[in-house]
Formats: structure tokens, C-alpha cells, sequence
């Protein structure tokens, strides 16, 4: 496997959790059970990535652990630009 795929191949398995966390989320109303989402999400991806690194995946880990903080702050960055378009969108005002 090229050095490239392997990276992409640790992104998308960290991006597949991701997903499953924000879809959790949409279906949760309280804090702490989306704090234990998101807790368990991060868990998760590390726990990933180390399983990689120990079977000689190096590559793979460390787009997981890349995953592992890019994920995140892309997902929050799509729903603040998602929020800033609808409320610029509304006639409430």
C-alpha cells in the first residue's frame, strides 16, 4: 500500500467515527450524554490509532490520529457556517 493511502485510509476510518458521533448527537438532548459522545468519539480514535501503530501501520495510525483532531474541528466549523447562512437567511429579524 502507498504511504498516501494508508494516510487516507487512517482519515477515512477516523472520519467514519466521527460521522456516527454527530449523528449520536442529533438524537441526544442532554450535555453530559453528548459530552460522553464526543468523550467516547475521541476514545475511540485514539484507540484506533494505536491499534495501528501496533501492527506495523504506522501511516494508517497517524492519519488516525490526524483524524483524530481534524475531524472535529472541520465538523464544528461546518455547523457555525451552516448557523451564520441560515440566520443571514432569515426574515425574523
Amino acid at each position: 500500500m502507498l504511504r498516501a493511502d494508508a494516510v487516507k485510509g487512517g482519515l477515512g476510518q477516523s472520519l467514519v467515527v466521527w460521522v456516527a458521533v454527530v449523528v449520536a448527537l442529533a438524537f441526544t438532548r442532554q450535555i453530559a450524554v453528548a459530552g460522553a459522545l464526543f468523550g467516547a468519539g475521541l476514545l475511540s480514535v485514539i484507540v484506533l490509532g494505536q491499534w495501528h501503530s501496533r501492527h506495523a501501520r504506522r501511516d494508517t495510525a497517524a492519519g488516525a490520529f490526524t483524524g483524530a483532531v481534524l475531524w472535529p474541528i472541520l465538523i464544528g466549523l461546518a455547523i457555525i457556517l451552516i448557523n451564520v447562512v441560515s440566520m443571514s437567511l432569515s426574515d425574523f429579524e
